[in-house]
């Protein structure tokens, strides 16, 4: 796929204070060139073993090494893309529109698998800031002859792109250090842990690969998969969940093998439920069923679930209602009555 990049060796060097792990391997999100284009939550989820996996398929997605990295760049580049083709498609073009609406789809796909994963490492917590600084999750800092005011619906916004982009699991080491006297390479020197953007085509300009691949993305739009099917799956990964973790309190010998698959069915769960509310079907039962979500992400915030989890469904959500091969008319109803436990 052409979206997809390699990691640069370069970019995760610390000979300038820099701070970062070794990439993690492949994996979902990071395909080769030429591959049909499908959608990264499905492909992370083949390893769960369809809608009813065994312990160890739990066990085994949970522990798969997912290059949230990757996930990012690959966020950030297909956002980018969708930007300079929506400035170079023709107005009332609505294969553009589909082409764009394709890009903005996978590219939130991607951006609730690195919101919804765990920080496990800090590859996985440097992937998660970056995001969210990118995605305006931080408010700059006002000047001093500027009057600062917020709308409540901004505020609202801003605090489910932070929550959502949190890395609470990790204490982070300091950011890059400053030059010494003696150091060179000042005009290259990282202000930041790592630079999503390096490497990246400028946001601008005309469409780097997807004038080549119009068709191919109008078709991915246009291949929305089976949300009821999906909604039965999220309600089912978290019913497992509870089961488990209620197993694992029981006190047998496999309780931390219990609690790992348990926190795997809790992540497919959250999963499943951003692909219902990403994927842009508008129609009467569409409607209905995103709003089933939306009930089924509030009752999981009674029931204490990671904050990260149910903000990165309230983000995707938010932009979902942005993409463009939605009808001009859909937007306002597609606001939700969320519970503001979040």
């Amino acid at each position: 796929m052409v979206v997809t990049h390699t990691k640069d060796p370069d970019m995760t060097k610390n000979d300038q204070g820099g701070r970062s792990l070794a990439p993690h391997g492949g994996g979902p999100v990071d395909e080769p060139d030429g591959k049909m284009l499908r959608d990264p939550i499905a492909l992370a989820m083949e390893i769960a073993g369809g809608d009813d996996p065994s312990l160890d398929e739990f066990v085994a997605f949970r522990r798969q090494a997912i290059d949230l990295k990757a996930a990012a760049r690959n966020a950030k580049a297909l956002q980018n893309e969708e930007f300079r083709l929506s400035l170079s498609k023709e107005l009332g073009d609505d294969e553009y529109d589909f082409a764009c609406g394709g890009l903005q789809i996978m590219a939130l796909s991607l951006v609730a698998l690195v919101a919804t994963w765990p920080a496990d490492d800090l590859d996985q917590a440097e992937a998660k800031l970056a995001l969210a600084e990118r995605t305006g999750a931080l408010h700059h800092a006002h000047v001093k002859d500027f009057v600062s005011s917020m709308e409540p619906t901004h505020a609202r916004r801003l605090r489910w792109k932070r929550a959502a982009f949190s890395v609470p699991e990790l204490t982070l080491p300091p950011a890059p250090s400053a030059p010494q006297g003696y150091s060179r390479g000042l005009a290259n020197w990282p202000l930041e842990r790592w630079d999503l953007v390096e490497g990246l085509p400028l946001r601008g300009g005309p469409p780097t690969f997807t004038h080549n691949q119009v068709a191919d993305w109008v078709s991915f739009a246009k291949a929305a998969p089976d949300l009821d099917h999906l909604l039965g799956r999220a309600r089912k990964m978290f019913e497992t969940c509870d089961r488990l973790v209620a197993l694992a309190q029981r006190g047998p010998d496999n309780a931390g093998e219990l609690m790992i698959a348990a926190e795997g069915a809790r992540i497919a769960g959250y999963l499943a439920a951003a692909q219902v509310m990403i994927w842009p079907v508008h129609n009467r039962a569409a409607l209905a069923l995103k709003k089933e979500v939306v009930a089924l992400v509030n009752l999981r915030g009674e029931v204490g679930d990671p904050i990260h989890m149910q903000a990165a469904i309230r983000h995707v959500t938010a932009d979902a209602a942005w993409i463009k091969s939605l009808p001009p008319d859909s937007r306002d109803r597609l606001a939700f009555d969320w519970s503001e436990l979040v």
